[in-house]
Order: structure tokens, then C-alpha cells, then sequence
């Protein structure tokens, strides 16, 4: 017995490490083409604005490429070259202020080697605290807008997605579940889940009631003709940003908010699509998936069959078996949300196995 026993260990042993040299060939291969897609510049998909270079540079760090390696460097010299004068991070064409700065914040903060950014850091965290609706906007917790975020600019109308790369900018900086803007960001969130409760009183809020997320909800006067009933959209993607917003803001698993959205998740598990959207934003999906997982700090997530699933292997095996012979990922079923660039979903996939490992 003891000797069978000694074998099986072996075996699990050699097939972890088996699974491990897949997944660090994949990560390899994926970075091997993101360097061939670095422009002069230093940027990635610039036409893009500044996102997807702030996207990139966070897989690669999280794939355990050092800030001085030459891919990486270039591209955080390209990300200092777009600080503006009010401390966003953003290419002001595009007017994708909180968004761009949001996540550039996170990119900063991992490349934060020995301090050299802690000026851009500080200049950018106030800029996206000012950008959240409050009370310096003239408005208090009444108004449905009240501590969300927007893309910024000319799209400044909150919406959860925003909201939840403001939050996780935030946590990069290491703001604890009690910031003021964090606690803020809760009743914009809280709004966007469809649940009645004493969280959210919106007119639509008892359509569904089925505890899922939506992106952006409409007060009464301007809510589109046919959803007057409150049948907004829940779907997957929204739901892990709202629940994942939900952990960052310190609710515990008693809260009524949290109960309804890990029942949604749980009866909505699923790695073939982002439940709700088919095959759009199947990788955006992953990457708040995997990040709302990864911060709830379980290993396993129960579905509503009761199967207990190991969430970071089935993710990674995924991502594996959706490679393309170069190295880089693409939704090639929807190019909705830009999923269609390989440059983004590569970025997103590194980050997504970051969050994994």
C-alpha cells in the first residue's frame, strides 16, 4: 500500500509539472508575440489609446517579466510620455480619461520598482477620485449616478464596467475596504444588480430579481421603450465585476447582495461563453472571472449541481486550448468589444493566467 500510494503521489507530482512547462510554454509563446507587435513607440494598439498598452504591460509583468526588460521598459516609457498636466494617463483624442487612467494606475503599480513611479501614482489617484460622481459633482447618495465611473471625457455616464477598473486601481494603490471612495463606489454598484433591497430602490429593480449585473441602468425618464418593466440585461461578465466590487468593499458572505450574486454565478457557471452574451467578451469575461475568484480566495467555486470546480485549472486549460499557432489569443466569434484584436486578448490573456497561477 504504502508503495502504490508513493506512485500515485508521483504521478500527480509529474502531472503538475506537466501542466505547469504547458502553461509557462503558452505564456512564453505569448509574449514572444507580443514583442514582435511593440511599436517605435513603445505603445501597443495605440490607435486604441492607451488601454490596451496599460493591458499589456500588466500580463507581462504578471507573466514575471522584470520592468527592465527591454519590451517592458519601452512600453512604460511610452505610458509617462501620455501623462497629462491633470494626472490622467490618457491619449486625449480618444476621451477615455477614467478608463485609460484606471488602468495605467495598475500597470504603474506593478512596475512601482524601488518608488520611480510614485509621483505619476499619486497625480493619477487623485485624478480618478475626483472623476467619481459624489458630492463634488453637486450630487449626493440619492442620485443614481452617485459613485460610479464613467470612461471619462465625453462619455463621462457611469456604468459598472468603469466602475470596476476603478476599483481596481484603487486596490493596486492598497486601499482598504472602508476608502471613502471605495464605500462610494457601492451604492452605484449596489444599483446596478438586480435585486430589490434596501441597496436599490430604482424603479427596475424588482423586473428580474435574479441577483445578476448589469453595465449601465436607466432611471425612469430615460429608460428605453420595452424595458419600463425592469428587464435589463444580467450577464456574466457584470456579474463577476459586481460581485469581485462587492469583495473589494469588505461585504461578507451573510449579505443578501452577495448571496443573490454567487447564486446567479453559480447557476450560470460556464467557460463556453460569458453567460447572457454568447461568445462576446468571452475573454474580458475570463479576466474578471479569474481576478473576482482570485480576490474571494477560494480554490474551488460550487456550482448550483453542487460540483465543486478547480476555477484557476479549468480557466488556464481554456486559455490553452485556444491559442493560435503565433502565440497570441483572439475571439474569432465575436468581435464585439474589440475582442476580435489579438494584441488586447493576448494582453487579457496574460493577465488571466496571472490571476490563475
Amino acid at each position: 500500500m504504502k508503495k502504490f500510494l508513493t506512485g500515485l503521489f508521483c504521478l500527480v507530482f509529474a502531472a503538475g509539472l506537466f501542466a505547469d512547462e504547458k502553461r509557462d510554454d503558452a505564456i512564453r509563446k505569448g509574449v514572444e508575440y507580443l514583442r514582435t507587435q511593440q511599436a517605435e513607440d513603445g505603445s501597443f494598439a495605440s490607435m486604441m489609446g492607451t488601454g490596451p498598452t496599460s493591458i499589456v504591460l500588466i500580463g507581462l509583468l504578471n507573466s514575471g517579466l522584470d520592468v527592465d526588460d527591454p519590451m517592458v521598459s519601452k512600453a512604460l516609457k511610452y505610458l509617462e510620455s501620455q501623462v497629462q498636466p491633470d494626472g490622467s494617463i490618457t491619449n486625449p483624442r480618444v476621451g477615455f480619461g477614467n478608463y485609460e487612467t484606471s488602468v495605467a494606475i495598475v500597470a504603474f503599480a506593478a512596475a512601482n520598482k524601488e518608488g520611480r513611479y510614485k509621483e505619476i501614482l499619486s497625480d493619477a489617484e487623485k485624478y480618478v477620485r475626483k472623476y467619481q460622481w459624489d458630492e463634488s459633482e453637486g450630487i449626493d447618495s440619492s442620485d443614481p449616478k452617485y459613485g460610479g465611473a464613467g470612461y471619462g471625457g465625453r462619455m463621462s455616464r457611469p456604468d459598472l464596467s468603469n466602475t470596476g477598473f476603478l476599483l481596481d486601481a484603487l486596490d493596486s494603490l492598497g486601499a482598504k475596504s472602508d476608502d471613502p471612495a471605495v464605500q462610494k463606489a457601492m451604492v452605484f454598484v449596489s444599483r446596478c444588480q438586480n435585486l430589490e433591497s434596501q441597496y436599490n430602490t430604482m424603479p427596475w429593480a424588482s423586473g428580474k430579481n435574479d441577483g445578476g449585473f448589469v453595465y449601465h441602468f436607466f432611471t425612469d425618464d430615460k429608460m428605453p421603450k420595452g424595458m419600463q418593466d425592469g428587464s435589463l440585461k444580467t450577464y456574466g461578465s457584470m456579474t463577476y465585476t459586481g460581485f469581485k466590487s462587492m469583495v473589494y468593499a469588505g461585504l461578507s458572505a451573510d449579505d443578501p447582495r452577495v448571496k443573490a450574486a454567487l447564486a446567479w454565478l453559480a447557476k450560470n457557471y460556464s467557460f463556453q461563453e460569458n453567460p447572457g452574451q454568447g461568445q462576446a467578451g468571452r475573454y474580458y469575461y475570463f479576466l474578471v472571472m479569474s481576478k473576482a475568484l482570485k480576490k474571494f480566495g477560494h480554490e474551488t467555486f460550487r456550482d448550483a449541481n453542487g460540483v465543486e470546480h478547480k476555477w484557476a485549472e479549468e480557466i488556464t486549460g481554456e486559455l490553452l486550448a485556444s491559442q493560435q499557432a503565433d502565440g497570441s489569443w483572439v475571439n474569432d466569434k465575436s468581435n464585439r468589444w474589440m475582442e476580435n484584436n489579438p494584441i488586447l486578448v493576448t494582453g487579457y490573456a496574460l493577465m488571466i493566467i496571472g490571476n490563475c497561477r
